[in-house]
């Protein structure tokens, strides 16, 4: 994947009972559960939105071989320099779309926040906790994630980009307000 639960610990994505810890608490458990399932969600459209189909369906490849190298990391694995040359190219790639895919999923959990599908429709969480609108900070959050797009498109324009024909979806690069417009 490309992000993981840890983009969610601190700081103005924090979530409640997100944790990377080697022993969670149940709460965290569940938390981590949630998030991974949005990051699986979300990851193939987004992809697909700021870099294109093919470029997508290629890093989506090259994000699975690192998850399985990093399974097999036992073993010793000899990586020539060419492959080595195209997967740093990759890597900063990937590099390059963690922030604010961070920035994307956190907008979609944001969205979900109140409600929780049921076989009978949506039903509003019960909690202690008195809850308040999301909209200030999806917008927010959207508008972080546009920031981190305008800066992509810069560097993919760039002589520095290893990459061409990359095609971002104007949607990506659109700030919105409270009232979205």
């Amino acid at each position: 994947m490309l992000i993981d639960v840890s983009y969610f610990t601190s700081g103005p994505r924090h979530i409640e009972n997100a944790s990377v810890a080697e022993m969670p608490s149940p709460q965290s458990l569940a938390v981590n559960e949630v998030i991974n399932g949005y990051i699986k969600a979300f990851q193939p459209e987004f992809l697909r939105n700021v870099v294109g189909a093919g470029l997508s369906q290629a890093i989506t490849d090259y994000l699975e071989i690192i998850e399985q190298e990093k399974e097999a990391a036992s073993d010793e694995v000899d990586i020539s320099e060419e492959k080595e040359e195209s997967q740093s190219g990759y890597a900063v790639l990937c590099e390059k779309l963690c922030e604010p895919f961070a920035d994307y999923v956190f907008y979609h959990i944001l969205r979900d926040a109140n409600t929780q599908a049921t076989i009978t429709g949506l039903v509003r969480l019960k909690c202690v906790n008195e809850y308040v609108a999301p909209f200030k900070r999806q917008v927010s959050t959207w508008n972080s994630m546009v920031k981190k797009n305008k800066l992509f498109v810069e560097w993919a324009l760039s002589d520095d980009c290893p990459f061409t024909g990359m095609k971002i979806n104007k949607n990506l690069l659109t700030p919105i307000n409270t009232f979205n417009l």
